[in-house]
């Protein structure tokens, strides 16, 4: 069935490269220069096997040099396919209701690519600039007679892999540490799924001793922290100083319970299912807020009272307009700050440091959160 369903994607992928190129043929042979054919089509050929390479050998190592290509290629194809459809099915319609000229269809048709091209070129430099997002958040302590305040760092979504590489990871730690946390979470996805992917393990668990906080760093897994190669995740995250919670918590500072659970819905194997956590809130009382990591904002629903902090990422804001939109109208909260009522858990989603699929952002942001947290 796997298998059936990547030939599947394989061949839409395939039939989709054959389109683009198609629309940039019929623009290219307008140019005088342009006498072989074959040569674009050998270069959309080369591009298209380093994306199918990189998408679906995903326990496999195929290079940083073809991984980065392939997911490149991706974002190309991705936007192509968009303004290329959109083009054609607006020159249909114009047809239908006036007489257009051939010389402007080629104008609207060159547009549309030139469009493609600044599209893809901001896109992929936009999601490399990490932004930071503030929040004050305050939890009530019932019992408590002094106030305490906590400013904490949140990333989600990494997703190290052949684009989010080490140099990223480098960039990320010297930007949490620029911002002096007191603890610092990870609320899941830190691999892109497949653990081969990455080309320098040892200098990211260097860079991952480099963060620097009062209490340490804690995280729980994501979706696509799973799969045939999760016990090699599982061995970087604890041999780099990362307190990793699987449907477990700890106190912190003898002030706040950390959570962290495992992923709801895993691409994978995640080395057992998702515990059910309130028979532990049960043991341990209500009376220390908890801050739980859980990826999924969609299991906020789990969580029932007030001294209740949720972290999660996993949507991503969506990555791409307008696939924001879908986000949005889909989960309860898709990004940033959400409570129902007084009584109930507040909720931080973070739309994540990383990219997954097209290494590019559009009209969402790369970012690193800081929590002001008072305890009172």
């Amino acid at each position: 069935m796997k298998k059936l369903a990547f030939l599947i994607i394989a061949l839409l992928f395939l039939l989709g490269n054959i389109y683009i190129g198609r629309k940039l043929l019929l623009i290219l042979e307008h140019f005088y220069f342009f006498n072989h054919p074959f040569i674009l089509w050998g270069v959309i050929s080369l591009f298209s096997i380093t994306s199918i390479a990189t998408l679906l050998l995903f326990d496999m190592n195929v290079g940083g040099v073809v991984g980065k290509m392939g997911s490149y290629w991706l974002s190309f194809w991705f936007v192509s396919l968009v303004i290329f459809g959109l083009t054609e099915l607006i020159l249909k319609v114009t047809r239908k209701i006036t007489t257009i000229q051939s010389n402007n269809e080629l104008v609207v048709w060159i547009t549309a690519a030139v469009l493609i091209v600044i599209l893809v070129c901001y896109g992929s430099w936009h999601a490399q600039q990490i932004k930071t997002m503030n929040y004050q958040v305050t939890i009530d302590r019932p019992g408590n007679d002094r106030q305490k305040k906590l400013k904490a760092v949140l990333i989600s979504d990494v997703h190290l892999g052949y684009v989010n590489d080490v140099k990223k990871l480098e960039k990320i730690v010297t930007k949490i540490n620029q911002m002096n946390p007191a603890i610092i979470f990870i609320s899941g996805d830190l691999f892109d799924g497949n653990f081969k992917a990455l080309q320098d393990t040892e200098g990211m668990k260097k860079q991952f001793r480099r963060l620097s906080s009062t209490y340490g760093t804690y995280m729980c897994w994501g979706n696509h922290d799973a799969g045939e190669t999760f016990d090699q995740m599982k061995e970087l995250v604890e041999s780099s100083n990362i307190t990793l919670l699987e449907d477990e918590m700890t106190v912190v500072g003898e002030e706040i319970l950390v959570v962290g659970r495992k992923d709801s819905r895993p691409i994978g194997s995640q080395a057992g299912d998702r515990k059910s956590i309130q028979e532990q809130f049960e043991k341990v009382g209500n009376q220390l807020p908890k801050i739980i990591l859980d990826h999924q904002p969609s299991n906020i629903d789990e969580y029932k009272h007030s001294n209740e902090l949720i972290l999660s990422g996993h949507t991503h804001q969506g990555q791409i307009f307008p696939f924001s939109l879908v986000t949005k109208a889909y989960f309860t909260v898709d990004y940033g700050y959400y409570r129902k009522d007084k009584n109930s858990p507040q909720v931080i989603v973070s739309s994540g440091v990383g990219t997954w699929g097209p290494p590019m952002r559009i009209g969402t942001q790369s970012e690193i959160v800081q929590i002001d947290i008072t305890i009172k």
